[in-house]
């Protein structure tokens, strides 16, 4: 994993691995959700993106498979279409 920067919170990162370390019975990880349970247990002045972002890349090194569900929408993002050059 890359060195954190000095503003993310150690109890961020640790209670994320350790909710990672139990998904097993979560799969696929949903980063969303768990993002809101990461807030309930830890204070922190992250916002939500900032620790969507761990979770992603430390749920990717544990080669988990990962739901980027969306709140209050019926889960459709839209990819925007490629300039052809």
């Amino acid at each position: 994993m890359r060195e954190l920067p000095k503003d993310i919170d150690a109890d961020v990162v640790i209670e994320i691995s350790r909710l990672l370390d139990d998904s097993a019975l979560f799969v696929p990880v949903r980063v969303h959700e768990l993002t809101a349970r990461v807030r309930q247990k830890v204070k922190t002045g992250l916002p939500d993106r900032s620790i969507e972002e761990l979770i992603v890349e430390m749920a990717s090194l544990r080669r988990l498979a990962m739901a980027f569900e969306l709140p209050g929408s019926e889960n459709v993002v839209e990819i925007p279409q490629r300039l052809l050059r």
